[in-house]
């Protein structure tokens, strides 16, 4: 049996994919949509008994076509669902080549890997996103105080609050500030590996796209002046780490820890009982990985990324020319 088209409205999909306990936001019609503005495309599947799905964006070039999913696929799958999935995609793309990849967001399972591998996967050579993230339980009492932070954590938060650093919920998020901020951290610590962040009207489009299942968090001095930006997409009761930009000015104040407090503060009132950093990586940047673990965060694996192509003679090449080129 092969994987079928999802015949549903957006809504009915997120509602689908919140079913199916999605931990990160890459499997909501939000994202795809904000990623059309990138030339791809969305492909919505179905397992055959309807207990796993997948959000697809393909992209094609000359004989080639692409296939990525970020955060999926979702669902309780068996072997045959993962030897089938390929065979449906190549089928509803035509393409002479597929190159297939997933990044399951799951959570670390040896179970889960030896399906994908029994079922003709594998690893790749090079990966594009990290599967180790940080994730804290979010617990809305607990933010009475500063309880769950680390020492020295809790002391910068104490220090920006001191230096009279505030926070709110930004409810109508400037896309020109943001971006301003994110070209400042650009400055000091060098390129986004996804440069959109960077960008005025990408911004506006992300904002405009995932609507308020956006949660943005503005952090300014006494003048006014926003001085760090936190943003985290809520789905269901997860949310995710999704932006992260402090001025130079803000960084000699401590506005990210007021930022992210904040964030954590919005997040569970809103109903998010689980919080995911968004990814680290201790070895090449450690400062992001103590700022992440400092505030609560517990260490956690994904199951990771896997690719299927085909023909499996194009593979060594195909697979990476597309690493190449693929984010998140």
């Amino acid at each position: 049996m092969t994987w079928h088209l999802f015949a549903g409205s957006t809504r009915e999909w997120d509602a689908l994919v919140v079913s199916l306990g999605a931990r990160t936001p890459f499997q909501l019609s939000a994202w795809a949509i904000f990623r059309k503005t990138f030339n791809w495309n969305a492909l919505r599947l179905v397992s055959p008994d309807g207990r796993g799905a997948v959000q697809l964006l393909t992209r094609a070039v000359g004989p080639l076509h692409v296939a990525w999913a970020a955060g999926g696929p979702l669902g309780d799958l068996s072997q045959s669902d993962l030897e089938n999935l390929p065979t449906s995609v190549a089928t509803l793309l035509s393409g002479k080549i597929l190159y297939l990849r997933i990044a399951d967001h799951s959570p670390q399972s040896e179970t889960r890997e030896q399906l994908f591998r029994r079922a003709g996967w594998s690893r790749p050579a090079r990966q594009i996103v990290t599967n180790h993230t940080l994730i804290r339980d979010l617990h809305e009492s607990e933010f009475t105080s500063d309880n769950g932070y680390s020492s020295n954590w809790s002391r910068n938060l104490r220090r920006g609050q001191q230096r009279n650093v505030t926070a709110e919920v930004w409810a109508s998020p400037d896309p020109v500030v943001i971006a301003r901020l994110h070209r400042d951290v650009e400055a000091t610590k060098g390129a986004f590996s996804a440069d959109w962040r960077a960008n005025e009207e990408a911004l506006r489009n992300l904002i405009s796209s995932f609507g308020d299942q956006l949660r943005v968090i503005r952090a300014v001095d006494a003048t006014g002046q926003t001085l760090s930006i936190r943003a985290a997409t809520i789905h269901g009761s997860y949310a995710f780490d999704f932006l992260a930009a402090t001025s130079i000015e803000g960084r000699k104040c401590y506005a990210s820890n007021v930022a992210m407090h904040e964030l954590l503060v919005a997040s569970a009132a809103q109903g998010a009982t689980s919080y995911d950093f968004g990814g680290v990586d201790r070895r090449e940047n450690k400062g992001v990985y103590d700022f992440k673990h400092g505030a609560g965060g517990i260490e956690h694996h994904y199951v990771g990324e896997f690719e299927y192509v085909t023909p499996r003679i194009a593979k060594p090449i195909v697979s990476k020319l597309v690493a190449l080129r693929l984010s998140a």
